[in-house]
């Protein structure tokens, strides 16, 4: 019971980016521009996490920047390119293609990330049942393209 939060506000977040992507492709209609709706996109997240950061007390922390990796910093262009490409292929593909699309590509990436270890994260190795579910959301992703 204690592991349901850790479901459910991902859960939340993966329903609210299917609203994003219709979202931003509006934004991007009344701003003329795909990358500059994305970033106005950002910028809105941006505000809203740091004035959560100051709410709950954790402001201190946003000068710590510079201490990591190289790449623990790349997770604002993650969130560039999935929105930048959500907002652009949701109007020409549909909302359940894009996000199909989106999936696949997180779990082909999660799998890997877990087998090898990357990022810093624990290995958890590929199975047969790592394998299925990417068949399964291939073969989604296949039948919906078929009808686009």
């Amino acid at each position: 019971m204690d592991r349901i939060p850790y479901i459910l506000l991902p859960l939340l977040g993966g329903a609210l980016i299917a609203a994003q992507a219709p979202i931003n492709a509006r934004l991007r209609v009344v701003v003329g521009s795909p990358v500059a709706s994305a970033a106005l996109s950002f910028v809105v997240g941006t505000v809203v996490l740091v004035v959560g950061a100051l709410v709950v007390g954790q402001g201190s922390s946003l000068v710590n920047i510079g201490g990591g990796p190289w790449w623990a910093y790349l997770g604002g262009l993650c969130g560039a390119v999935l929105v930048f490409g959500t907002l652009v292929a949701a109007p020409r593909v549909g909302v359940l293609t894009t996000f199909v699309a989106v999936v696949l590509g997180q779990v082909v990436l999660a799998a890997a990330i877990d087998n090898f270890g990357w990022f810093g994260q624990p290995v958890a190795s590929f199975g047969w049942d790592r394998i299925l579910a990417v068949v399964l959301l291939l073969a989604s992703l296949a039948l919906l393209v078929r009808r686009v």
